[in-house]
């Protein structure tokens, strides 16, 4: 019951205070790098929809939206130089330094996922989850939501394929914004100026013409005048915000087919990359489905049955080892069970040349353990012990041939290894994984113990 409470607990508060901690450093990162680029921040937004806070901090706008899934940081440039590449970055900030966040943790040895939910408060499990969560959406999901709250593929896109009219529309947008923070701050002369700088930079951009004619046709003496006049400056930016919306009822077929299919790429990118990486797990699962059905056969003696699975494996070796070629603790499982299979056929020496393969491979995975099993003892472990198994089953094979004594010598050799395997137990701690490891070693031995009894009886007993 105290792990379904302390997981209630983690996903219905510690998930939703790490996902606006997560949205709280990227919209940071991006204001911190904005500067960099030669980007002016004028408004950091947290949340989607309407405002529901806005409020001045120094020369930065911060606004808190309805939702607290996605944030915004308006930065804006009136400098040709760049100017594209600028947005581009910017775009994908967040999302480098959320992959280096994931990056740091994998390489300090403790991957997302290695705090459990369940065992107390896990504020890096759920910051893990919400990096996680917010890494893939804003990599794959090329969204727009109100607000201007867009994803950071999203802005990506908008920045390669907006053509130079768009980009004009932004600087314009800089300008516009600027003389806005100068007519809030009672800076009259600077909001003028810096209008007629950008309609000088620009020529007649819409709202640069909007927003000095809202300036020049205002009186503006008084205090009340200026607030109202910065307030109709906000209006006028705000609707020129959502250009690609407006712009999309005069798209071409061709346009709307461009925009469509790259807002599309990188969800279909995202998951063929998943199906890449996942493609070696799922053939190995189909495998050990093999595996089971090829047992079911043996267990019922049924020959045509283990006559079809062997042909089933030689077809699945013609067509999915050169794509997906499994590495030696599956090649071994792999032949261990098809020596079983003509064991049950009847073909005898086909089944030692595989239970050969088998051993083979199981003493290759031990000798050259991949990255993985470096760091996992369990995985270490399940190697040894597969074998310890396959030097038992050889020991068993000779002494059912009357050579009793090779069986003798195979079986001192896998109580060797075992020996060896118990020796390092200290390597998995004092927690379950070590109880669970010593259980396991304790029934192989079991094992051993039995066979080389079966042996010693047949051994001497009168020829």
């Amino acid at each position: 019951m105290a792990d379904w409470i302390w997981i209630a607990g983690n996903g219905v508060v510690g998930l939703p205070l790490a996902a606006l901690a997560v949205m709280v450093v990227r919209e940071s990162v991006r204001a911190g790098v904005a500067p960099l680029l030669g980007f002016r921040v004028f408004e950091i937004r947290l949340g989607a929809g309407a405002r529901r806070l806005d409020r001045a901090i120094g020369p930065i706008d911060l606004v808190l939206g309805s939702w607290p899934i996605a944030g915004a940081t308006v930065a804006r440039s009136g400098t040709p130089r760049r100017h594209r590449i600028g947005r581009m970055a910017l775009a994908l900030a967040p999302t480098l330094a959320q992959s280096a966040w994931l990056l740091g943790r994998i390489a300090t040895g403790t991957p997302p996922g290695a705090s459990p939910l369940f065992e107390g408060p896990a504020p890096l499990a759920c910051l893990d989850l919400a990096n996680a969560l917010q890494l893939v959406g804003h990599a794959t999901l090329a969204l727009e939501l109100s607000g201007g709250v867009r994803s950071d593929v999203r802005l990506f896109l908008d920045a390669v394929l907006g053509r130079a009219d768009s980009d004009q529309a932004a600087r314009a947008n800089y300008y516009a914004r600027f003389a806005r923070h100068h007519l809030e701050r009672a800076q009259l002369d600077d909001a003028k100026a810096a209008l007629e700088h950008g309609l000088r930079q620009l020529g007649p951009q819409s709202l640069l013409v909007a927003c000095d004619s809202r300036v020049l046709a205002t009186d503006l003496d008084s205090v009340v005048d200026q607030v109202e006049c910065a307030n109709a400056l906000r209006a006028e930016i705000a609707s020129s915000e959502p250009r690609r919306q407006h712009e999309r009822a005069a798209w071409s077929s061709g346009e709307r087919l461009r925009q469509g299919a790259a807002s599309a790429l990188p969800l279909v990118l995202a998951f063929l990359g998943l199906a890449f990486v996942q493609a070696d797990r799922w053939a190995r699962h189909l495998e050990r489905g093999m595996l089971a059905v090829g047992d079911a056969a043996i267990e019922a003696g049924d020959k045509r049955a283990c006559g079809r699975m062997i042909m089933a494996w030689d077809e699945w070796s013609a067509q999915v080892d050169p794509w997906l070629p499994p590495a030696h603790d599956a090649r071994s499982e792999r032949h261990r069970g098809l020596a079983r299979l003509e064991r049950c056929r009847g073909d005898l020496a086909q089944a030692a040349a595989h239970h050969g393969e088998a051993l083979l491979a199981a003493k290759t995975a031990t000798r050259l353990p991949d990255v993985g099993r470096l760091t996992d003892p369990g995985a270490w472990l399940a190697d040894e012990l597969r074998v310890t198994g396959l030097l038992r089953e050889t020991a068993r094979d000779a002494s059912e041939h009357a050579r009793h004594r090779d069986a003798l010598r195979t079986l001192h050799q896998a109580e060797g290894r075992l020996g060896e395997a118990e020796r390092r137990l200290p390597f998995f701690g004092a927690g379950n994984a070590a109880t669970e490891a010593r259980s396991q070693i304790e029934r192989e031995r079991e094992a051993l113990v039995a066979t080389r009894e079966a042996v010693l009886s047949l051994l001497r007993a009168p020829p």
